[in-house]
């Protein structure tokens, strides 16, 4: 959805094959800059997840060294518009939506209940909790800290590394968009429970791309962070859903907004 008064195109910008490996992009100081896949760059333009995208394979391997200013005033609201506009000049991007059908995971409540508590009216505050170790080795809350808003991390323990997800005042759509990041499918709420929940949900990851989720970025600054890749055996999100807050996801299919490309081209111009 585009912002009014978002302007046509970046001030000056640069899109060339990147050299180097390692995806990262971010906005701040008032540019965007980093490398990223194609696939990435339709997701902030687009607003979308990796499977909302329908394209050909290399736009999930090919990197783009990416260096773009923001017009005087911009903000990062109408970064995405702006993305939008470069893809096509840079790229020939043409594209489509349309719905289609998939897998897609239902979040219900799973036999013998929620366990879930409802929040308490307040306002969020800023800043992330103290961590100490726990006993089974992993971080957790300190006694006394106040878990500010909703915090994830990757934690580092005696078993390997474990995700884990501190929730205050999480709608169940909110945890259903979560899960579904996680798992690259749709997950649709069909719990019926209306109102926010406080909750810790953990599970095991085999690798995080070596670095550390965040709910809230730096000041003035967004960074893109590699999904985990759930590990399995071990502690699956599945198994973390049903037992830690007595929700369960099943399997089936529904409608899924899609973005097509109808056409894009691999090098970019106009450097």
């Amino acid at each position: 959805m585009a912002v009014q008064g978002t302007p046509a195109a970046f001030e000056a910008a640069s899109v060339k094959p990147a050299q180097r490996m390692t995806p990262s992009l971010r906005i701040a100081g008032g540019q965007v800059t980093g490398i990223a896949t194609m696939k990435t760059l339709l997701r902030w333009a687009y607003d979308l997840r990796p499977y909302q995208i329908s394209g050909p394979a290399w736009i999930d391997a090919e990197r783009y060294e990416i260096a773009a200013k923001l017009p005087e005033g911009a903000t990062k609201e109408q970064v995405p518009a702006m993305l939008q506009a470069l893809l096509a000049e840079r790229f020939g991007l043409v594209v489509h939506r349309e719905t289609k059908e998939l897998p897609v995971y239902a979040l219900v409540v799973a036999k013998g209940g929620a366990k879930l508590k409802s929040s308490a009216a307040g306002e969020d505050g800023a800043g992330a909790p103290k961590l100490v170790r726990g006993a089974n080795g992993y971080p957790e809350i300190a006694p006394g800290s106040e878990v500010p808003r909703t915090y994830q991390v990757v934690l580092g323990g005696p078993d390997g590394l474990l995700y884990k997800l501190w929730a205050r005042r999480e709608t169940m759509q909110q945890l259903a968009d979560r899960l579904s990041s996680q798992l690259a499918r749709a997950v649709v709420d069909r719990t019926g429970l209306a109102g926010g929940y406080d909750f810790s949900l953990s599970w095991t990851i085999e690798a995080a791309g070596g670095v550390v989720p965040r709910t809230e970025p730096p000041p003035d600054e967004i960074e893109m962070y590699p999904s985990p890749v759930l590990k399995d055996p071990g502690l699956s999100l599945f198994t973390a859903v049903q037992g830690q807050l007595g929700l369960k996801l099943e399997a089936g299919k529904g409608p899924v907004e899609m973005l097509v490309i109808d056409k894009v081209e691999r090098v970019p111009t106009g450097n």
